[in-house]
């Protein structure tokens, strides 16, 4: 019997690889900041809320996150953060209106919070109780039920 030869198969010739993911929508920091202030001119003119969301689908992108994406590109870190002062300034502005419990709501997302903070120290800074004069509290408990 003979034996079959093997033949080797062309290697297909090199593709270029096709980038991952989807091409960024802005190719610069200041075309970036023109869209977001183009935004805020919307807002007004149209008397709508200036919002996170509002931004993302005005910028042409499908979720709040995206915004964020650009944090991670080179010239682009200032500007977002910028963007984002931006609409949490609005939120802030919307605290005085009638009902700002949608901002107080929005501003706990941008860290905000409405504790109150408090000191349970003793007077003197430890948290140690202070000794109290047992003859002292038996006179103003006896004055108290006179």
């Amino acid at each position: 019997m003979a034996a079959k030869k093997k033949t080797r198969k062309k290697k297909a010739e090199a593709k270029p690889k096709n980038p991952v993911g989807r091409p960024r929508l802005y190719k610069s920091p200041e075309q970036f900041t023109r869209k977001v202030e183009e935004y805020q001119q919307h807002c007004y003119n149209v008397k709508q809320p200036v919002t996170w969301t509002g931004l993302a689908l005005y910028l042409g992108f499908s979720s709040r996150e995206s915004i964020d994406e650009y944090l991670n590109y080179k010239g682009f870190s200032d500007c977002v953060k910028r963007a984002k002062a931006m609409v949490e300034w609005h939120y802030e502005m919307r605290l005085a209106d009638n009902a700002p419990a949608g901002a107080i709501f929005a501003l706990k997302n941008y860290g905000w919070t409405d504790k109150q903070e408090l000191d349970h120290r003793s007077p003197d800074g430890s948290m140690s109780p202070q000794s109290v004069d047992s003859k002292l509290v038996s006179a103003l408990a006896k004055k108290l039920t006179e």
